[in-house]
């Protein structure tokens, strides 16, 4: 059933797991996070970023979710994964998104709590919840990231009002060598608020630092590049095992068999299973 992100995280923070957002760019993706919910019994928030908007089209690919969650047995959340413009964020609201991310972490502090003080507000007037983030995560091997402030958390969530916050504490966009969250920091944002917050970049973390991120605020963890990478690599295991299939159904039901398996250890280590 498609729904809000809102009441299936807040029940996450006060049971003290998180909810699995998994980055989806086509059918077949979809289809293996929600059968991965399903066999787990979870929620799941499935989330469409702008590249992946800008690869299939927003009617095309909101359609899909949509189309998929509206038959699932489990709740489904349709979210903009780091929305950086209000233009895109009226656009997926229109058309029938139930969560929105607004990334305004690339600018000043007081342009970012403007901005996102805004799509809060957009968001709201169509009963949707909204997640902005603090601090600025990096990307593997391009950009550095910046750690929250810690002096910044209360400021922010008072003048934007956002629902969730994202926070960076260590973690990258990508999959880098020894990522470590700053479990310290974490519980220092999470002893001043009492909304949810959010890791992003959580492909490359240890399984040890995403157990005590959960105990320690962390309600909702994003999955984008574990996604890509499995993908990729299921589609040349396959090839190497019958070089000679050519039938894109074939090969792409034994893809979304192997992203489904990810998903659901995903999912387990979240501690999200049987949450339904």
């Amino acid at each position: 059933m498609l729904t809000s992100s809102k009441e299936m995280i807040l029940k996450a923070r006060a049971e003290k797991y998180a909810v699995g957002c998994f980055n989806t760019s086509d059918l077949e993706i979809t289809k293996a996070i929600i059968a991965a919910a399903e066999a787990q019994e979870s929620p799941v928030i499935v989330a469409t970023s702008p590249k992946a908007i800008d690869y299939a089209s927003l009617q095309t690919l909101s359609g899909i979710v949509k189309s998929e969650a509206k038959k699932a047995e489990v709740p489904v959340a349709l979210h903009l994964d780091h929305g950086l413009t209000l233009s895109i964020v009226e656009e997926c609201l229109n058309n029938g998104y139930t969560s929105i991310m607004f990334d305004g972490s690339g600018s000043e502090l007081e342009h970012n709590e403007i901005l996102t003080r805004q799509a809060v507000e957009m968001a709201h007037a169509k009963n949707v919840s909204c997640e902005g983030e603090l601090g600025h995560l990096g990307k593997v091997g391009k950009t550095q990231g910046q750690l929250t402030d810690p002096n910044d958390v209360i400021e922010y969530i008072q003048k934007t009002g956002v629902d969730f916050l994202a926070i960076s504490i260590g973690s990258q966009h990508g999959i880098g060598d020894n990522e470590e969250l700053d479990i310290p920091l974490l519980k220092k944002i999470n002893s001043m608020t009492k909304i949810p917050l959010v890791l992003h970049g959580a492909s490359g973390v240890p399984e040890t630092d995403i157990k005590k991120a959960i105990k320690n605020g962390i309600a909702k963890i994003n999955i984008d590049t574990d996604i890509r990478h499995t993908f990729a690599k299921s589609i040349k295991k396959v090839l190497e095992k019958n070089a000679q299939e050519n039938d894109p159904r074939e090969i792409l039901t034994k893809v979304m068999f192997d992203l489904q398996k990810m998903i659901e250890e995903k999912i387990k280590l979240f501690g999200s299973n049987g949450k339904v």
